[in-house]
């Protein structure tokens, strides 16, 4: 497993609802890249192995029931009795990295690969982990996915990622693209910037440049990911795809750019827009509110000061022993968001709870 050392890493991170299933579509159907479904473990079991040099038996063995527990790691494609062989082959002096990567190893795609050149992962999460991943997988490359804002909210809105205040969900899109920024400024060689309007309007141009990026060759057929959906579906269940994938089986297009036009009210537009503040000109797009109305700064207040506690609040979850900390991160942003619908939007909430059942 050691020739796995040898097979370079990369991240595709952004906001939710900004392109990065659509990124990891496409490079999921590269014959060289191995990218699986997002499960965040490298992160979450960190703290317990990340610093780890020397792998008992016994070490390994809790290594692997640690992550059958992970989040979505049960949404993965993979053979549980062999990746058990594999990881125990790593007993003795092994790095975290590349216990991980024998993970990534034993994903099987629903595309067919050849020479296996690099490891891929997409998460939104790890857009504010970047040094923590860098730390693991040095010289590891990072795509940064951006999306308007605006539509950011409508999307995230939609699914009921987070909770529905446009204040809130525009300033977390301001802190994502800060911390993505500060660490591109530190390693610039290892990043690269991709607009979800740009990916959209010129898919072959922008897919080819992010190849190039990443030195691998460029496929025309990685924009034909979508006509795998049939298989797909044999093998999720239809209502998950249908409800946070719902243009798998679509070609790449631009149905979903500036909807927000149409999908906003003008006062969530507003509020929006105070809550990018400047970041969103850096970015590149047009605030249409720049004004320094009292009253709307005050509605905007709530959300911005959730954002900033939220923040706040990772941070020092980030420090809390392994098994308090992974009961926090995968059960508190549900019950945090199904409270809040409970109070302020009960039809939403029991339409949620009705989907549980």
């Amino acid at each position: 497993m050691k020739r796995l050392d040898k097979i370079p890493f990369f991240f595709i991170v952004g906001r939710p609802r900004s392109g990065t299933t659509l990124l990891r579509s496409l490079f999921d159907a590269h014959p060289n890249v191995q990218i699986p479904i997002e499960c965040k473990f490298i992160l979450d079991l960190y703290p317990k192995y990340g610093r780890k040099k020397h792998w008992g038996h016994k070490d390994i063995l809790e290594f692997y029931d640690d992550l059958l527990k992970q989040l979505r790691f049960d949404t993965w494609t993979i053979s549980h009795e062999k990746l058990r062989r594999d990881l125990l082959k790593c007993a003795g002096d092994s790095p975290y990295s590349r216990i991980c990567k024998v993970v990534y190893y034993n994903y099987q795609s629903f595309f067919p690969k050849d020479k296996m050149l690099m490891f891929g992962d997409k998460n939104p999460g790890y857009t504010i982990y970047t040094r923590r991943l860098h730390e693991v997988f040095p010289g590891s490359k990072f795509i940064h996915i951006v999306r308007d804002y605006r539509d950011n909210y409508v999307s995230v809105k939609d699914v009921d990622f987070e909770l529905p205040i446009p204040s809130m969900v525009a300033y977390k899109w301001r802190l994502f693209y800060r911390s993505f920024e500060r660490f591109r400024k530190e390693y610039p060689d290892l990043c690269r910037v991709i607009r979800y309007e740009d990916l959209t309007a010129d898919p072959e141009r922008e897919t080819m440049e992010l190849c190039r990026f990443l030195g691998i060759d460029y496929y025309p057929e990685v924009l034909n990911y979508y006509k795998k959906k049939d298989e797909i579906l044999k093998v999720y269940p239809k209502e998950f795809i249908t409800r946070y994938h719902a243009n798998l089986g679509n070609q790449v297009n631009q149905s979903r750019v500036e909807i927000w036009k149409n999908k906003l009210t003008r006062m969530e537009i507003v509020l929006a827009d105070i809550g990018a503040g400047k970041t969103s000109e850096t970015a590149g797009y047009q605030r249409q509110y720049r004004g320094a109305n009292p009253l709307f700064h005050l509605m905007a207040s709530p959300g911005i000061l959730i954002a900033i506690t939220l923040a706040f609040l990772t941070r020092i979850v980030d420090t809390f022993p392994y098994k308090a900390r992974m009961a926090i991160l995968n059960r508190g942003p549900l019950v945090v968001t199904k409270t809040f619908l409970r109070i302020f939007n009960p039809k939403k909430y029991r339409e949620i709870r009705d989907r549980m059942k």
